[in-house]
């Protein structure tokens, strides 16, 4: 069931986020990238598994019949994204080629996903690390056993005197990872401390990769030597608790491990960019998904935030007074020398 679990893991959001893909950039010319698919998916996935959670706590609705609601709300998704994805596949087969690359040969990659694997086999074997204050595999537990959504204190598995903070009770994450438990029959440790982090580690690399190509383009050898670095990064920061390499590597599960490692890259990749009109589906859902998996200040998170303080950047470079001033600036750099 685990081999299952991995490989739905890997299809069911780049489905998805293909049929997405394929219905916003209709023109032959955009091309739809697995990492991007991928990407998009998972958090439509993240914000199927949302509605279902606001479901199950406001509504009460039981934790069996919201696992029944995932199989067909995703079962549902998926059909109308193949016949999109068939359809476009027949009109412009080009799309979804592999984009020639030029850089020399495939020494740099099979580095990389030798580092990959090696951490992928870390990550799935080594025991997990309790992270301070986090109780999401007894949330899990309490879930499971209730069949319910936060029916009971997950720390002491009786109903709560005063309630929970309403900005916890919203977050979807632990839904999510319920809804997989119960659909593959699959221990909530071994869900949420073993498998989750591998899928968040994977997509993360998605996403650098997705910058190297937006930084590099097709040159094979720029893209994968930013990734070995990348992966290095990681393991030098895997000691100290604030670092991602930390949160890639011990606790990815985390909704703040998901922000860092993949929303926020992914935004930034969005806004370095510059195509507003092409790009704001992926913004708005990178703010989304953020206000889904981890706290923020009433939905307003550090991706928005992101997005502001780059949207706020080009505005003013696009100012006579900024060009003036950079025109000025570099007449006398080139009058000094």
């Amino acid at each position: 069931m685990i081999i299952l679990l991995w490989l739905l893991l890997a299809v069911v959001p780049w489905l998805l986020g293909a049929g997405i893909l394929t219905v916003l950039h209709r023109k032959a010319s955009g091309v739809v990238h697995m990492t991007d698919a991928w990407i998009i998916g998972s958090m439509c996935c993240v914000g199927v598994a949302q509605v279902l959670h606001l479901l199950g706590t406001f509504g009460n609705v039981p934790l069996s019949r919201l696992t029944l609601l995932w199989h067909v709300s995703l079962a549902v998704l998926c059909a109308l994204a193949l016949a999109f994805v068939a359809g476009a596949w027949r009109r412009h087969r080009e799309r979804f080629r592999v984009l020639p690359q030029k850089g020399g040969n495939f020494v740099l990659p099979g580095i990389f996903l030798l580092m990959v694997l090696i951490q992928t086999v870390y990550v799935y074997c080594m025991p997990a690390i309790t992270a301070p204050g986090d109780i999401i595999v007894e949330t899990l537990h309490s879930f499971r056993a209730t069949d319910g959504i936060y029916q009971v204190n997950p720390l002491t598995g009786q109903a709560y005197i005063q309630g929970m903070s309403m900005r916890y009770r919203v977050l979807g994450l632990p839904t999510l990872y319920a809804l997989l438990g119960v659909s593959f029959f699959v221990d909530s440790g071994l869900l949420v401390q073993n498998l989750i982090p591998v899928v968040v580690l994977a997509g993360s690399y998605m996403v650098y990769y997705r910058l190297a190509r937006l930084l590099y383009g097709d040159d094979l050898r720029k893209k994968y030597l930013m990734l070995i670095i990348v992966s290095l990064i990681f393991w030098c920061g895997e000691g100290i608790a604030w670092l991602d390499g930390y949160a890639a590597l011990h606790g990815a599960w985390q909704g703040t491990s998901i922000r860092n490692l993949i929303l926020l890259p992914y935004a930034l990749s969005l806004g370095l960019e510059k195509n507003l009109r092409r790009n704001w589906p992926g913004m708005i859902l990178c703010v989304l998904a953020e206000a889904c998996v981890c706290w923020t200040f009433n939905g307003l998170g550090m991706c928005l935030f992101l997005l502001a303080v780059m949207a706020a950047y080009y505005k003013i470079t696009a100012t006579r007074l900024y060009r003036r001033l950079a025109a000025r600036i570099s007449g006398r750099e080139e009058a000094g020398l």
